[in-house]
């Protein structure tokens, strides 16, 4: 499958726990673009503890890169992003555009502690979306207390109106198979939107999409597969609400 568009990605160097370098980065797009990615949105983390890169820095780093794509032809074009580690103020600082929204979208990305407490990430989201905005639960089978009980994550998505992202390795069973049974129990209740690569490097976390893919089109069949991984992240591009 082509024209996928990965909406998770530690791509830009420098600046996380991801690419460490514009060589490492550009190995990355060149295995993304031969798995089929031909679009990729940056998210570097967004935490309160720690010095994270500006959205005016993101915006100048992600400029570089695409330039250095291109003058080596990987046809992978790149947008700017953030994933946010939720905080209090959140909405706040989105709203003076200290944090990057997903493509300049409404959509925004979110993550939590593995053991957050259901209460506190369904108020955090339902707070989020109140300003406006439109909350990607990021990773979502990490969340012990989210997916313990999929009754409980059905009612995550109708209280808060946010969506669901599964990280490929995770569908693809590279996680092992009981965070495979996960990602296959929320594809069966049709609660996934979204599946990215969460990518951090080219080695163990590559750009990897093609395994996945093929499962998904094994599973849900070709129609089902190609809205989560080109047709959902279009209407991120587009700014446009699933």
């Amino acid at each position: 499958m082509n024209e996928i568009i990965d909406i998770h990605s530690h791509i830009i160097p420098f600046v996380d726990d991801g690419a460490g370098s514009m060589e490492q980065s550009l190995r990355m797009l060149e295995i993304a673009a031969s798995e089929g990615i031909s679009g990729m949105i940056a998210t570097p983390h967004q935490k309160a503890d720690r010095r994270c890169v500006t959205p005016d820095g993101i915006t100048k780093r992600l400029q570089i890169l695409q330039e250095e794509a291109e003058k080596l032809k990987i046809p992978v074009k790149l947008y700017p992003g953030n994933e946010i580690f939720y905080r209090h103020g959140l909405a706040e600082l989105l709203e003076a555009g200290k944090i990057r929204t997903m493509a300049d979208s409404h959509y925004i990305l979110i993550e939590f502690l593995p053991g957050e407490d259901y209460s506190y990430i369904r108020d955090a989201l339902a707070r989020t979306a109140s300003f406006g905005y439109w909350p990607i639960l990021a990773h979502v089978e990490r969340y012990t207390n989210v997916i313990k009980d999929m009754d409980k994550a059905a009612e995550l998505k109708e209280d808060t109106g946010c969506y669901f992202q599964v990280n490929a390795s995770s569908a693809a069973g590279d996680q092992g198979l009981a965070v495979k049974n996960v990602v296959k129990k929320l594809l069966k209740m049709e609660m996934v939107d979204f599946v990215a690569t969460d990518t951090h490097s080219d080695g163990n976390r590559a750009p990897r999409m093609k395994k996945c893919a093929a499962y998904l089109e094994k599973k849900l069949g070709t129609e089902a597969a190609r809205k989560l991984l080109v047709e959902n992240p279009g209407y991120i591009l587009e700014d446009r609400l699933l």
